[in-house]
């Protein structure tokens, strides 16, 4: 059995990057990253899990890598290989 993982963001790193950057609303990230401010919401919300293009906007966006703001976590669930 293989355990299936996702992405998780480090909200806390986002918001206190988002703050040294000058991005106080989510209108403003979204204008930085070039995306729609409901998709941001839903990201940021935890309603929807983030895609490439998301990721690659929001690490440009707020100069930060990938690791600074995304982690790698297991679902606890396990799927047959």
């Amino acid at each position: 059995m293989d355990v299936i993982a996702t992405m998780r963001m480090k909200t806390d790193m986002v918001s206190k990057i988002r703050r040294w950057k000058g991005l106080s609303t989510d209108t403003a990230l979204a204008a930085a990253m070039g995306t729609d401010p409901g998709n941001l919401s839903r990201v940021l919300s935890g309603k929807q899990q983030p895609g490439a293009r998301f990721i690659g906007s929001l690490c440009l966006a707020l100069e930060a890598d990938m690791d600074d703001l995304f982690e790698v976590v297991g679902t606890g669930e396990e799927v047959a290989a």
